[in-house]
């Protein structure tokens, strides 16, 4: 049994760079979406749209990248979807209309996703449940600084180069990312682990991973904290030039969040190993709810709420520092016989949760800083009582289950 293997430096570099390509190609244009925006003439719920449809793209194509991965191999699967993502993301720089945009960006989430889904199938080959816990927690501080790197990197690009610089630095980093993949990678899972490639099989394994009560369980917690956490995002740019900050600066306000989220990667690794990964998750969630109800009071009774906004959204990402590694690693785990399905429809549930985020918050909130505080909020808080009530249930129905296999 291949589990426990040494990830060497250059192989952990790959994972990295695989688990943060989705992010930065969501992030890195974020500081340019009002001068893209009057490049293409269009609303700003338009230009939201290319984000929403790069999340539904990612979010969708795991559901065919984990089934793939599992038949073909990782490395092959990975590399084709790596070089979808290249040549969309080059087709980006030659756009003039918005729906080639929109299509091309479609297609940059379907090929970077094959990074997002095989990276967490790797891991799985290689490690056991806590390892790969352990070791999530050491890639998951790169995936939070990303969120700052790369709106700053992007930021300065586009004052000085314009919006179309994003995306020729974006092409740099995939090319890097297909070295490490050829140089660095070995084919994790052997010949005679894989699964025929059937579209019946495909389908079977995924309704075996949904009817996986486990898994659904702990899927649900990145899923909420991705929505809370894509619905400011989306919408930070234009809040925070209504509450007078100039765009030039946009990109530099998510450091104290992606510090935030690093801080909290660090200390659920360390009370994991400590408390364990169930206490960890629950004082997770607690912060996360927290972090939602002061944005959303912040809003309507802070005198300052340019600062207070920043600052409670970080309390929001401190809490996700929990979750989000901690859950995407129980969620797969919980289904090791087919961990390349489970990756897959964990990130479907994961994204697409943030995609409908993403697609819904501008036109719900209709762009108004209250109205977005309160729905995050809401969303906040609907997670936190789905996992309170959820344990309940999910313990009882455990508990159940092992008795009918004794008797």
């Amino acid at each position: 049994m291949m589990m426990n293997k040494k990830i060497t430096i250059p192989l952990m570099a790959l994972v990295t760079c695989l688990s943060v390509g989705g992010l930065i190609s969501t992030d890195i244009f974020l500081p340019a979406l009002g001068e893209m925006r009057l490049f293409y003439k269009v609303t700003e719920a338009q230009i939201q749209d290319a984000i929403a449809l790069f999340l539904f793209g990612v979010a969708f194509s795991q559901l065919i990248y984990g089934p793939l991965s599992d038949s073909l191999g990782r490395k092959k699967t990975l590399i084709g979807g790596l070089l979808i993502w290249l040549v969309s993301t080059v087709g980006v720089i030659y756009t003039t209309h918005i729906n080639e945009l929109l299509g091309l960006r479609l297609l940059q989430g379907i090929g970077s996703c094959a990074g997002i889904t095989i990276s967490r199938a790797i891991i799985n080959d290689m490690m056991d449940k806590k390892s790969s816990a352990q070791l999530y927690l050491v890639i998951f501080p790169f995936v939070g600084m990303s969120p700052a790197i790369a709106p700053m990197i992007g930021g300065i690009l586009t004052q000085h180069f314009g919006w179309r610089a994003c995306f020729i630095f974006l092409t740099l980093f995939i090319l890097v990312t297909l070295v490490l993949c050829f140089t660095a990678l070995r084919e994790t899972l052997p010949v005679e682990k894989r699964q025929k490639l059937s579209v019946l099989t495909a389908t079977k394994n995924t309704v075996d991973v949904l009817r996986n009560p486990t898994f659904l369980f702990y899927a649900a917690i990145p899923c909420f904290a991705y929505a809370a956490y894509f619905s400011y995002i989306v919408e930070s740019p234009f809040m925070l030039a209504k509450l007078g900050l100039s765009s030039a600066y946009v990109g530099y306000t998510y450091i104290l969040l992606s510090a935030s989220y690093v801080a909290g990667n660090l200390t659920a690794k360390r009370r994991s190993r400590c408390e364990g990964t169930e206490e960890t998750i629950r004082l997770g969630y607690r912060i996360f709810v927290l972090g939602g109800i002061i944005f959303a009071l912040q809003m309507y009774v802070s005198p300052f709420p340019l600062p207070t906004t920043i600052i409670a959204i970080s309390i929001l990402t401190f809490g996700n520092g929990f979750l989000l590694p901690l859950g995407t690693a129980s969620a797969i785990a919980a289904h090791p016989h087919a961990s390349g399905t489970a990756s897959g429809v964990m990130g479907a549930l994961q994204l697409g949760s943030a995609a409908i985020a993403t697609f819904l918050i501008g036109k719900l909130s209709a762009h108004a800083s209250g109205m977005t505080a309160l729905i995050i909020a809401c969303v906040c808080v609907f997670g936190f009582l789905f996992y309170v009530l959820g344990q309940s249930s999910f313990m009882q129905f455990v508990s159940n289950k092992e008795s009918k296999i004794n008797d």
